[in-house]
């Protein structure tokens, strides 16, 4: 008797434990986010004093404040960049000077830009910034069209700037702790090519072009955690890619456009999870997000890709899609059991990815049957180990079932195949129906919860 005892007090206090370790995990992402709207980003909150505080309180939106310390900059310099660019566009165009002095110029300008932005630093903060921004962006600008325009720079040595480049920019936004720098002067180079306005076909080099953007882009989101930053890089990233896809498509880009949609994936993916890790915090609902989103890109430019070849190589990617991320899933939820919602998430991509795959490789009755036996071991799963998302699944796959059955089915199915359909599903819903009503208590005492 004694020991049963001891054994319920140690698992309610391995459960105290974890609970206590999911509320440090909540409390600071909260301690970040206040540090962030306060601006107090290098002091940690237990240490603000009271003066600063109280200065960091209710701070009301003023209009002109907001137009002449903030917007008012960032226009400006992007309507000076667009300027630059469209002098250079139009010295290209009536051939106004040779293509060396043309680079030249812009790498001038750019370092004008540059050494203003010093001047002006210890003074004019703000401004100092968004000028640097856009000498950066400027020089950006010079060496990929030297390289990719003119054929001034070799490969080598165009990477190599850029690269360089990076890294500065890179390092002086870490330095000045400001995300503006980082959105202006590494996201604005993703346009660089499309400012230019013409189209080499070298897909290999805007792509690791972009690449090179993205390694610092997300080096800076990997040290701040600037959320906003990797949003804007994820989604420019993948919209050039998809757009690559869709224009290119067919014209001998396979393994080039297959390679990086891999890399990008990889790259995204990384960001999301080894900072969360090597910090020992939580993964936030913006990061399963990505994650989630970042996978579906994957799955659809590999659809892309293989769509004139044969359907089975689709057939075995989606079932290969379900196999990882189950594992995965159920790792998470071994090791990782605070992180139920990101268990949950990767479970969910892992049955659509099953349900997709079955369709893709059977027909008729063999569906309906298959996804009815998935979505009993769903219920089953989620009853045992009180999952409730698991059985959420298992109702709307379910759903689905039935609305194959009566809206797809029907109308091809031969009366055999309809009453044997039928009959086995109302019997399952039925049981499980009873299940509910049965073990209620037990059910919804959800780990999930």
């Amino acid at each position: 008797m004694e020991e049963n005892q001891a054994k319920e007090l140690l698992v309610k206090i391995e459960k105290l434990c974890q609970d206590i370790e999911k509320y440090q995990q909540e409390i600071n992402l909260l301690k970040k986010e206040v540090a962030q709207f306060t601006g107090l980003e290098q002091l940690p909150l237990n240490r603000i004093s009271p003066a600063k505080k109280i200065a960091a309180g209710p701070v009301f939106f003023d209009f002109e404040n907001f137009i002449g310390l903030k917007l008012i900059h960032f226009i400006g310099i992007i309507v000076l960049i667009i300027g630059l660019t469209i002098g250079v566009k139009y010295a290209i165009d009536i051939n106004l000077v040779s293509p060396g002095v043309r680079i030249l110029s812009a790498y001038i300008t750019g370092t004008g830009l540059f050494f203003i932005s010093l001047k002006l630093r210890r003074k004019y903060e703000m401004f100092s910034m968004i000028l640097f921004s856009g000498a950066m962006v400027s020089v950006y600008f010079t060496t990929y069209a030297a390289f990719e325009y003119y054929g001034l720079l070799p490969r080598w040595m165009a990477f190599v700037l850029m690269l360089l480049i990076t890294v500065f920019t890179v390092y002086t936004s870490i330095k000045y702790n400001r995300k503006e720098i980082a959105m202006l002067g590494l996201v604005g180079a993703y346009g660089i090519p499309f400012f230019v306005g013409r189209n080499s076909g070298d897909i290999a080099s805007l792509f690791s072009y972009i690449f090179l953007i993205n390694a610092g882009v997300l080096f800076i989101s990997f040290r701040k955690y600037w959320v906003s930053l990797t949003y804007l890089a994820f989604f420019t990233t993948w919209i050039i890619f998809f757009s690559s896809l869709i224009v290119r498509q067919g014209k001998g880009y396979f393994s080039v456009e297959m390679l990086f949609a891999f890399i990008f994936f990889s790259l995204f993916l990384v960001n999301c999870l080894v900072f969360k890790f090597m910090k020992r915090q939580g993964l936030s609902i913006s990061d399963t997000f990505i994650v989630i989103v970042n996978t579906g890109l994957l799955y659809f430019s590999l659809a892309i890709l293989y769509k004139e070849d044969s359907e089975a190589y689709m057939e075995n990617i989606t079932l290969l899609f379900g196999i990882i991320y189950l594992l995965a899933a159920i790792i998470f939820r071994i090791y990782l059991p605070v992180q139920k919602h990101f268990s949950n998430a990767l479970f969910s991509v892992s049955l659509t990815a099953f349900v997709t795959y079955i369709p893709m490789k059977y027909e008729g009755l063999t569906v309906t049957i298959i996804w009815v036996v998935m979505a009993i071991l769903y219920f089953i799963t989620g009853m045992f180990y009180r999952i409730k998302s698991f059985r959420i699944a298992s109702i709307l796959l379910f759903a689905a079932t039935l609305f194959k059955l009566l809206f797809i089915d029907s109308s091809h199915f031969t009366s055999v195949e309809k009453i044997i359909a039928f009959l086995f599903t109302g019997v399952v819903l039925l049981i499980v129906s009873f299940l509910y009503q049965k073990f209620g208590k037990l059910i919804f005492t959800d780990t999930d919860s």
